[in-house]
């Protein structure tokens, strides 16, 4: 957000803070979620970009995140710092204790400019009420490890707790071939002019929340980060328990039928997985007689999808468990790699992908896909054999906010903060490009 923001927009830190209370208790006013979310957002300096028909826009989270990855210099260019996130959550709980830390992370994010010139709103006004820590490069590092899936598919921010998005249902053929008379004639007054069907769908946001302590020294070490990992934090921990949860949802979740009331994956409040999403669609196959030539069968598979629906081979992806992964190159020639004479011999599968003169479809390993148990739906079929075919484009994760703590008072020498987002997973096709391909025997 610019220096130039309207003020019905901008949010105090109180105000932020009662907005994000009250949103936990279930009170879904819109204007409440775009105050949420510009507080999280663009009053952090995060970017905007178009995510939908008629201007939509939103924040490119994971165009963010991969940037604090690949190039570590990036938030540290645009904020002077590149831990600004933890070390802003870290002060803003005890911010009226804290106004040196609070001066340091206003004068670190005020400093840089945006590419426009104009300066991010980042002060005492935000700083304190909630931080948006999904975004920073220590954070993004801890998911990653945990669950990959996150940092894999897009994830986008946008105002309100419904998500909207996009779905091109038909299109009209062209004019055809024409004689040069007919060409040469006015053809509007001929033919109708081609259109395509672009409906709006629309998913609720859930809310995922987690309760952390802070103590006095995770806050310091998280200020300074210099000489503590943060995964031996509470934050970095609870952070782990979040991604692991949120993981399974993506791949398993199932709130429909009877409500479990358990808080979990199954719970009425949980949002569809991709596996409950494609087997809606009817396109989830039972693999479990299949032991051999995995490779094959799954090229067969994502040829048939091509040829019958609008997935492209430069959009597919295929999301495997590391025991599948290691069952795939089982069934290659083996590659010894050996880079000079005193370095370590590397033996295991690297880079694995089908290959063909349309496109490259890559295999991704997620640790994530596993066989659950304690579940009575969707997630009870679960099994390390478990192959997804995903759309890139069609499956997202859409989020109010990013991931953020809030604090919610002081108790001891540790400050009580939640982790929260609310957020939902859409497939722009309805599960018609993907695959749930269930239990290969590996």
């Amino acid at each position: 957000m610019s220096a130039t923001a309207s003020t019905d927009t901008a949010t105090t830190a109180e105000q932020l803070r009662q907005d994000i209370l009250s949103a936990m208790e279930g009170d879904y006013d819109e204007t409440r979620a775009k105050r949420i979310y510009n507080g999280l957002t663009t009053q952090w300096g995060l970017p905007e970009t178009l995510i939908g028909e008629g201007g939509r826009t939103g924040v490119p989270l994971s165009t963010i995140k991969r940037k604090a990855v690949e190039n570590p210099d990036f938030l540290e260019e645009r904020y002077g710092d590149a831990n600004i996130f933890l070390k802003a959550m870290a002060a803003g709980p005890r911010y009226d204790e804290s106004a040196h830390e609070i001066r340091a992370v206003e004068e670190a994010t005020t400093r840089s400019a945006t590419p426009d010139g104009e300066r991010a709103l980042v002060d005492n006004s935000v700083v304190g009420a909630a931080t948006p820590v999904e975004v920073d490069p220590r954070i993004v590092d801890i998911q990653r490890k945990a669950a990959p899936i996150l940092y894999i598919i897009t994830a986008q921010s946008q105002p309100g707790f419904t998500a909207q998005y996009n779905i091109i249902s038909g299109r009209d053929a062209p004019v055809g071939f024409l004689s040069e008379s007919e060409a040469a004639g006015d053809l509007e007054s001929q033919f109708t002019p081609q259109s395509f069907t672009l409906d709006t769908a629309t998913k609720d946001m859930k809310i995922q929340v987690g309760l952390v302590k802070v103590s006095d020294f995770a806050q310091r070490a998280e200020q300074t980060l210099d000489y503590m990992d943060l995964r031996q934090t509470s934050l970095g921990q609870a952070t782990i328990a979040h991604s692991l949860q949120k993981a399974r949802a993506i791949f398993y979740g199932d709130p429909s039928g009877t409500d479990p009331a358990d808080l979990s994956i199954e719970d009425a409040d949980a949002y569809e997985g991709m596996a409950k999403i494609f087997d809606d669609a009817g396109n989830s196959i039972d693999k479990s007689g299949s032991s051999s030539g995995f490779l094959k069968d799954m090229l067969d598979e994502v040829t048939v999808q091509v040829e019958n629906t609008g997935l492209t081979w430069d959009r597919a992806r295929y999301l495997v468990s590391p025991r599948m992964y290691n069952a795939i190159y089982d069934e290659i020639t083996p590659v010894v790699r050996v880079d000079g004479y005193d370095a370590d011999v590397e033996y295991g599968p690297q880079g694995l992908a089908i290959g063909t003169e349309m496109g490259s479809v890559g295999i991704t390993p997620c640790p994530n896909i596993r066989s659950y148990s304690g579940f009575s739906k969707t997630a009870s079929n679960s099994d390390p054999g478990d192959v997804f075919l995903v759309d890139e484009m069609a499956v997202q994760f859409r989020q109010l906010a990013p991931l953020s703590t809030v604090p919610l008072g002081r108790t001891g020498l540790a400050d009580r903060v939640a982790l929260f987002e609310f957020g939902t997973l859409i497939d722009k096709s309805h599960g018609n490009h993907g695959l749930w391909l269930q239990g290969y025997d590996i």
